[in-house]
């Protein structure tokens, strides 16, 4: 019986333990509150911004999330209303627990029909104004203007396609604006890096949820950082791109991207940029290109000769960074 005990303590022991460390690593994670967003639009309702931005930012798993009844306590501590907050006015402060306050404003809300010669075509656009500030020292670390549209609805070219679309209109485009800010802050913050590299592949330090299967991403080694002359601040650093990758696999924490073009070695931390949807299609054109000149090259240098030298001459300049 002795020894039952012995071994239900142990084990007791050991999950109070791990527990421990599941809540020093989870703790480690910077603690966000996305406060009330307000609205230029009466009877516009921006609750579910913050709901699209809280689930935006748990995607990431860099963050650990306030619960909405606990920052307005700290706010109702401080005597701040949300207008008062919005507007800037009052010392944020005193916050306890927080690292980063997120707020904001909808500042473009609207349907717009559009001819398209033959039909018509009814647009959303959501503007949001958003702020995120570092509570510790009252730095405001991330202020954008986020603005997206959406084609919701067509009709014929005689017909109003806006007629009749309702707010729900706009869903797509929280969802949106929220995943924009989402990856910027995260991006701000915690960049996307190379945790592990291998010969041909590498793994990140984001999962699903945050990058998504197929994804080009370019690799780049930062060099010394520069400083702004009149005020001493580091504004910059010199950036060498080293490589771009393609995620091939997704897991919930990590990510492995096959290593399609290179040049230079590639190193732990390094910076893996995401792309635009403009340079994700140029970046796919230009691998496409240089396989295609690889292949070609392979084909012409059975034998050596001059017909050797000038495929080897277009593969790389096709496949040069």
């Amino acid at each position: 019986m002795k020894n039952i005990m012995r071994v239900l303590m142990f084990g007791f022991s050991v999950c109070l333990a791990l527990s421990s460390t599941w809540v020093l690593a989870e703790s480690s994670k910077p603690v966000v509150a996305v406060g009330t967003f307000e609205s230029s639009f009466n009877n516009y309702d921006t609750r579910n911004i913050q709901t699209a931005i809280e689930t935006a930012l748990s995607k990431t798993q860099k963050f650990s999330l306030m619960e909405r009844g606990r920052l307005d306590q700290l706010l109702a501590e401080q005597g701040m209303g949300a207008d008062g907050l919005v507007a800037g006015s009052g010392q944020i402060g005193g916050f306890d627990g927080v690292d980063y306050l997120i707020y904001g404003r909808v500042t473009q809300l609207g349907l717009e029909a559009k001819n398209l010669f033959i039909m018509t075509a009814c647009e959303a656009i959501l503007g949001i104004d958003i702020r995120v500030v570092d509570v510790t020292t009252g730095e405001i670390r991330l202020s954008e203007t986020l603005q997206q549209d959406d084609q919701v609805n067509t009709a014929d070219a005689e017909s109003d396609p806006c007629r009749g679309i309702g707010i729900s209109a706009f869903d797509n485009l929280t969802a949106s604006t929220a995943r924009d800010l989402a990856e910027k802050l995260t991006q701000s913050l915690f960049p996307v890096k190379l945790a592990k590299v291998s010969s041909d592949e590498v793994y990140l330090n984001y999962g699903e949820g945050f990058l998504n299967m197929g994804e080009l991403l370019k690799v780049v080694s930062l060099g010394e950082g520069f400083e702004d002359p009149d005020t001493g601040e580091i504004i910059g650093a010199e950036e060498e791109l080293r490589a771009v990758i393609k995620v091939t696999k997704l897991r919930p924490k990590f990510s492995i991207a096959e290593i399609v073009l290179q040049n230079g070695k590639l190193s732990r931390g390094d910076v893996a940029n995401r792309l635009s949807k403009k340079a994700q299609k140029s970046a796919d054109k230009m691998i496409k290109s240089c396989r295609r000149a690889i292949k070609t090259m392979k084909k012409s240098c059975k034998k050596e000769g001059s017909k050797c030298d000038k495929a080897s001459e277009k593969k790389a300049v096709a496949c040069a960074l």
